[in-house]
């Protein structure tokens, strides 16, 4: 006995979770494409919205309207086919309002939309004749008017072809000032003290060297005219000699103290480094003190 209770009471409560769903069609008779027809829903649970996937492609569902009814809803789908032939409209989940009900779906149908006209008749008709816009003007005048500008823009091109062009007096050229060169002896003294404030020295002893024996090499082009920076020893002993004999061993000793360091991997100490900087900044203060002289 306690047996069959405990069956019945699930079977109602079951009954009351699902609830009754009951579904009809209105209009769906001779469908067209574009043609609504309606689709009528009720249930006797309260309904809160009708799902609709999104995979629906050959209807399109206008309009959705819910309301109560008792202890229940009524539902309207206002639905339009948009292909030709038979077409299944799937089923539709139903979504319950409130936790007593879980909700139900409806069932799928099947309607025919016939054509929207004979497959044979291919002929496009105006259903009514072209309307004409109040105060419309005919369309001579519009070639009347298009003929009136294009005669005159040819005058306006012409008169400006034959129009002398007046004469602007030239703009006077802007003087620029001619800039100011640093002497060479003082670039070199100027880049001779950066290179002592750089801390190469201490470093990256064969980049100072470098630097070093580039100073001198664009001191003595700039002065004498000759293409130092890319010149062997050699070819710069041969330059000096031509131009000036008598301080041509001062700056081919610093090559040549330079070129060891940086081919003959030698190490030298700081006092040497220090003189052999020294004896360059010498020679360019005596070049200095020479061309004032």
């Amino acid at each position: 006995m306690k047996k069959l209770l405990t069956i019945m009471l699930l079977s109602l409560c079951i009954s009351l979770l699902l609830g009754t769903v009951s579904q009809s069609l209105a209009g769906a008779d001779s469908l067209s494409i574009g043609k609504p027809f309606s689709l009528l829903i009720k249930t006797d649970f309260p309904l809160a919205e009708v799902v609709i996937p999104d995979s629906l492609t050959a209807f399109r569902v206008l309009n959705t309207q819910i309301e109560q009814d008792g202890q229940g809803s009524k539902a309207t789908l206002a639905i339009a086919p948009l292909r030709v032939g038979a077409l299944s409209f799937p089923k539709l989940k139903l979504k319950a309002r409130g936790i007593l009900h879980s909700g139900d779906s409806t069932d799928g149908f099947r309607v025919y939309v016939l054509a929207t006209r004979a497959d044979a008749d291919t002929l496009l008709r105006d259903i009514k004749p072209a309307l004409r816009y109040k105060a419309e003007a005919p369309f001579w005048l519009y070639l009347f008017i298009f003929l009136v500008c294009l005669a005159l823009a040819t005058i306006l091109i012409i008169m400006a072809l034959n129009k002398s062009p007046s004469k602007k007096p030239k703009p006077k050229p802007a003087i620029v000032p001619a800039k100011k060169i640093a002497p060479p002896c003082l670039l070199a003294l100027r880049k001779l003290e950066e290179l002592e404030r750089s801390g190469l020295a201490e470093s990256d002893v064969l980049a100072y060297h470098y630097q070093l024996s580039m100073i001198l090499r664009e001191f003595l082009e700039l002065s004498y005219h000759f293409g130092a920076m890319e010149m062997t020893i050699l070819e710069i002993e041969y330059a000096l000699q031509q131009s000036c004999p008598e301080q041509a061993e001062e700056f081919l000793r610093i090559l040549r103290y330079c070129d060891l360091v940086k081919f003959a991997k030698l190490l030298p100490s700081s006092a040497q480094i220090g003189l052999q900087t020294q004896a360059l900044r010498q020679i360019l203060i005596k070049y200095i003190s020479g061309t004032n002289a």
